[in-house]
């Protein structure tokens, strides 16, 4: 659960009286310092890290490689994708990748389910714009 998901819960009981962990001075604590490193910015997890380097140094490849392509091959004819278990995590993937525009050009790609906030995913036919031409 991300910290946005918890903060939402614990303020979200919609009445002035502290419930449930709103009442434990450790939470609370917790929640005071995750505002305070949220708000001085928060440190990039380490996979994350490693996920641009791994991209950036597989795009910036092929951008060097550009004389040496194959017959018919260019180098933006690739494409990655990133596989994640939480949907929370793919606007935050997206937003950490897309510093590095115009090597980068990264999209969202979530499937047709619907999230248990209701969100729904990508109809086939917009996954289908979205892999033939982003």
């Amino acid at each position: 659960m991300c910290f946005r998901s918890l903060s939402e819960e614990a303020e979200g009981s919609g009445s002035d009286k502290p419930s449930g962990l709103n009442k434990d001075p450790a939470f609370q604590a917790l929640m005071d310092e995750l505002r305070l490193q949220k708000s001085s910015g928060f440190a990039v997890h380490p996979k994350l890290e490693k996920l641009k380097t791994l991209v950036v140094h597989h795009f910036g490849q092929r951008l060097r490689d550009d004389g040496d392509t194959n017959a018919g091959e260019r180098p933006d004819d690739t494409r990655a994708m990133v596989f994640v278990t939480f949907r929370e995590a793919v606007d935050e993937i997206v937003d950490f990748l897309n510093q590095e525009s115009p090597l980068l050009r990264v999209t969202k790609f979530i499937g047709q389910g619907i999230d248990r906030k209701g969100n729904k995913g990508l109809a086939q036919r917009e996954q289908l714009d979205v892999s033939f031409y982003s």
